[in-house]
This record gives structure tokens, sequence and C-alpha cells, in this order.
């Protein structure tokens, strides 16, 4: 009994220290990028957030609304990969000194094809609450997931 106990109270001290995540939800993500080079991007300002997304989406393309006085946006872009590369922000963290972005970059392991397949892109965009913090990116390496292939 009083080793669980203790086990308990550990638990709950290694909890409490622990950095909190931070919520963010999604504003884009996919496989087709106008940012054809890995590139990871952090955007405090409206100015600098209509640059990102007219390189991203297109000149003339009008980006998704944010409130830069209470928002930031986090953008990973893979740059040119296999198609079956998935990308994925799974968690944002705050450190004393800095945000840690945890992302991963994994290659799932589609059905042998007979054709090539096309070159793509693939991005996450993310919006989150603003702080004056720095932003680190640490990919967390997970081993490849087998898919099935949509292709004939």
């Amino acid at each position: 009994m009083l080793g669980w106990m203790a086990a308990v109270l550990v638990g709950g001290i290694a909890a409490a220290q622990a950095p909190p995540n931070i919520p963010f939800t999604t504003i884009a993500a996919g496989k087709i990028s106008g940012v054809r080079t890995p590139t990871q991007v952090v955007v405090r300002d409206a100015a600098a957030w209509r640059r990102l997304w007219a390189r991203h989406a297109g000149a003339g393309m009008v980006p998704p609304a944010v409130d830069f006085d209470r928002e930031m946006v986090v953008a990973f872009y893979a740059g040119a990969q296999s198609p079956s590369m998935m990308l994925a922000i799974h968690r944002i963290v705050r450190e004393p000194e800095r945000l840690v972005v945890y992302y991963m970059l994994a290659a799932t392991r589609p059905l042998p094809q007979p054709e090539e397949r096309p070159v793509i892109t693939p991005f996450q965009i993310v919006r989150l609450p603003r702080v004056a913090l720095s932003v680190v990116f640490v990919l967390q390496r997970t081993p490849p997931v087998l898919r099935p292939s949509t292709g004939p």
C-alpha cells in the first residue's frame, strides 16, 4: 500500500513539473504547397502572414484570418518528398525560455506501385496563442506505418 501511494505521489510530482502543452489549431495541412524547400516559419504579424500565404498558396490568394494581437502562426514545410511521406505537428510545449514544436516526418510504406509517383510538398500551418518566446522544432521519430495503396 505504501509503495502504491509513493508511486502515485512521484507520478503526480512528475506530471506537475512537465512543461504545459500549448493548444493549437490547424489552419491548413496537405501534400501540395508552393513552398518547395524545407522551411520552418514563425509569423507574428499580418504583413509577414500575407507574404507567407502568397508563397504557399499563390499570389492573390487571401490568407485565413488570424488575430495577431492574440495569436501567432507556426508553419512547417517539408519540401519536396516522396509520396509516402507524412508530416504532422503533434504537440507544442512551453518551456521556460522557448516553445518547442514537436513534429513527425515519416515514411509510410505503400504497397508496391508499378508506375512512378509524383513528388509531394507536405505542410502544416497552425495558429496558437501569441508568445514572445523563441520557437524550436524537434523531430519525433516513429516507425513507418504500413498503409494500403490507393492507386489501381
